[in-house]
């Protein structure tokens, strides 16, 4: 018989599930940290909320753990390092409360247009003000849905139903699926300036931090409402606070914020008539939690019966021996995922085909691709995309995969090529991984060999005499030190690229003059890009 742990609060529907199943349950949301380490051997399964820490040290004591279900979305209190290697599945249940995000956004969109908690509050304390209260209809007002994914294109629909014109912005959705939704997909710039109403479903990455701030909010309408049920960093709270004591916008619906607990010190709380504030309600109903529950009980039953979990955060599908064998080349696709990001990041993908020749055949392929497919989305989409939902998140936003084995008749022992398909070209990457390191072996199939570690600055050229001198002048007046470097062409005059490798960031001005001085002699610069890998 199996046993699990129930580590937090989850709904009795879910534990039903567990002891139907002939699974042995230990319900204890209210033990210590102390007490689980002691006992966590026990347990073949664990399912928690956010309350419990599965770090390292509680790992290195799960001598049975098999499968850890998180009952919700959020998994930053799980090692998934560890867990992967130690063999244990990892999982969540990312769509129990999509249906709670998307009402609670039209919910807050409504209060906010007819200031009902405003007008509650007054009739409580005994006022009665129908003109302060007076609100607007949403009918023929503009949608701008910033990040059309799972919950923003059901609020798309949603917001259809009452009339609304709907826009989106979302840089790396394939248009085809915005039109399925009869949504036009604009800038953000373009979706900022005609929006009456503005949400945000996106993650919180480096590029989508203060998303919204000073400059953002300067182009949206007088009128224009911000509703925030995505992450609380998407917004800078000081600009957004600035922009309605400015009279720059109407009003704003915030569920998520950048402190929580909401300290009294938060500037929105200074515009009660304007500003409504929940508390991180967004998915927390009894359906969503109930949704949690039994989703991760019966993930939790079908791993324990040999199959695979549904929404896996990790696939950890080697054993821990082949996998510490596979690594480096785990690492090697990383790598190469990562320099592809930087180096066209701001493009589209639409198709990603990787190739496997040598000894990196003898590994199975699936958790090494998926380490690919994770390494070139991360930098533009999420830090939570894992080793499973980046393949789900590549099939979303209808970027297709292929992968392929190759007869290996070079001197390498193993080798990897990586070719992308953007909405605007095609370009291609080689690398290996031998004793003393990683190499990156060809660009645009222009051979090179270069370690794949550090930073560097790419350049794509028309090969002309000249060009390397120009280029390595402008970085010593700078102060900019080579530590390597590289060049690949086919012939003479023809399609060239340079690889350096820097010690140190140059600055845009660098960036400039490099440009400027390979204009002087008509070097054809295509593009320069500083990567750091």
């Amino acid at each position: 018989m199996y046993k699990v742990l129930v580590n937090d609060n989850i709904s009795q529907k879910g534990i039903d599930i567990l002891q139907e199943a002939g699974i042995e349950v230990d319900f204890k949301p209210e033990q210590s940290r102390e007490e689980c380490l002691n006992t966590i051997h026990q347990y073949d399964g664990i399912i928690l909320r956010s309350m419990t820490d599965l770090d390292k040290k509680a790992l290195a004591k799960a001598e049975n753990l098999k499968v850890i279900g998180r009952a919700g979305t959020g998994y930053d209190n799980i090692d998934l390092e560890e867990a992967t290697k130690k063999g244990i599945f990892v999982f969540n249940t990312p769509t129990g409360n999509t249906i709670s995000a998307v009402e609670h956004t039209l919910g807050m969109m409504l209060s906010l247009s007819r200031n009902i908690p405003q007008s509650n509050q007054a009739l409580h304390n005994n006022l009665w003000n129908r003109k302060k209260y007076r609100g607007v209809e949403l009918k023929a007002k503009t949608l701008g849905i910033i990040g059309l994914n799972r919950i923003g294109s059901r609020v798309a629909k949603r917001a259809q139903a009452f009339g609304m014109d709907v826009i989106a912005n979302d840089p790396y959705l394939a248009p085809e699926k915005a039109e399925s939704l009869n949504v036009p997909l604009l800038s953000l710039e373009k979706l900022l300036k005609k929006s009456d109403y503005i949400t945000l479903h996106i993650p919180l990455t480096e590029e989508t931090h203060h998303l919204l701030s000073e400059a953002e909010f300067k182009l949206m309408k007088k009128n224009a409402r911000i509703i925030n049920c995505a992450r609380g960093k998407n917004i800078d709270t000081k600009a957004l606070a600035r922009a309605l004591a400015e009279n720059e916008i109407a009003g704003a619906a915030i569920d998520v914020h950048e402190e929580e607990p909401v300290s009294k010190d938060n500037p929105l709380l200074d515009f009660e008539d304007r500003v409504i504030m929940t508390a991180h309600l967004g998915g927390t109903t009894i359906e969503a939690i109930d949704n949690n529950s039994i989703a991760a009980a019966r993930e939790v039953v079908s791993v324990l019966e040999g199959n695979l979990p549904e929404s896996p955060l990790n696939i950890p599908v080697m054993d821990p021996q082949e996998f510490k064998k596979a690594q480096p080349y785990i690492e090697l696709v990383a790598k190469l995922g990562k320099f592809m990001a930087e180096w066209k990041g701001d493009q589209r993908i639409k198709a990603v085909e990787v190739e496997y020749g040598g000894e990196i055949n003898n590994f199975k392929l699936k958790p090494i691709t998926l380490s690919l497919i994770k390494s070139i989305l991360d930098p533009i989409l999420d830090n939570r995309i894992n080793l499973v939902n980046a393949m789900h998140i590549a099939e979303e936003r209808e970027i297709a995969i292929k992968e392929s084995k190759i007869q290996n008749e070079t001197e390498l022992k193993n080798l990897v090529n990586l070719k992308v398909k953007s909405d605007k070209e095609e370009y291609s990457l080689s690398g290996t991984y031998l004793p003393n390191g990683y190499r990156i072996v060809r660009i645009n199939d222009l051979r090179i060999d270069l370690e794949l570690d550090g930073e560097f600055i790419i350049v794509s050229y028309q090969d002309k005499p000249g060009v390397i001198g120009k280029i390595t002048s402008v970085l010593g007046k700078d102060k900019i030190n080579i530590a390597n470097m590289q060049v690949g062409r086919k012939s003479p005059g023809g399609e060239a690229v340079v690889l350096i490798q820097i010690d140190s960031k140059p600055s845009e001005e660098v960036f400039q003059e490099i440009k400027n001085s390979l204009n002087e002699i008509n070097a054809n610069l295509k593009e320069i890009n500083y990567l750091k890998i």
